[in-house]
């Protein structure tokens, strides 16, 4: 990717779909490139896919299963952000938060911040889903703090999840409840 300005601006969240796949591509290969300890996939194993190949997990909200993505006014991809939803029966009250992803350029703009609501928002609208889990790096205290602030609570430490050039990085696991499940009726025995 060729160095751009700063992006300052107005942004649209829409869900990506197959025409967003070759920007999504870039995306994803840039951030695995810039931000090693951040991912559990690997620039050296993703740069050589075809970005039809990532197609399929783009999904849509309805789903859950989906990926949202940022845009700005010319409709350029700065940001994304994915949800997987469990597909075990006794799972899929679950979702997974995956692929945080802005643009360096775009970054500290409160792209995340939108990108993280709006995956909510989504989140809230597909039935029997309660739940949304996460993985963040620990020494990241921004994007840490990013989730915090979206209602996300830390439940527990993965030391060493990731290893890159040898040093391990530790991942905080975190979870937001979107609804409370209805307990099941009382049985009068």
């Amino acid at each position: 990717m060729t160095p751009t300005a700063a992006f300052t601006g107005p942004v649209q969240i829409r869900p990506l779909a197959a025409t967003d796949a070759v920007a999504y591509k870039a995306l994803r290969d840039e951030a695995l490139r810039t931000a090693p300890d951040a991912f559990t996939s690997d620039y050296e194993s993703s740069v050589g896919r075809d970005a039809s190949e990532y197609v399929a997990r783009f999904g849509t909200p309805e789903s859950g299963q989906f990926f949202l993505g940022a845009f700005d006014a010319a409709g350029q991809l700065l940001g994304c952000l994915g949800c997987e939803r469990e597909q075990r029966t006794k799972q899929r009250h679950c979702a997974v938060v995956v692929g945080m992803m802005v643009a360096p350029r775009a970054q500290r703009q409160g792209i995340g911040q939108q990108l993280v609501a709006a995956c909510i928002q989504a989140a809230e609208r597909v039935p029997g889903l309660a739940q949304l889990v996460l993985t963040v790096t620990a020494s990241n205290p921004h994007v840490v703090r990013l989730y915090e602030q979206a209602g996300f609570r830390a439940w527990g430490l993965l030391p060493n999840a990731v290893v890159v050039g040898g040093v391990g990085f530790d991942k905080l696991h975190m979870v937001r409840v979107l609804r409370v499940p209805p307990l099941p009726p009382l049985r009068k025995d």
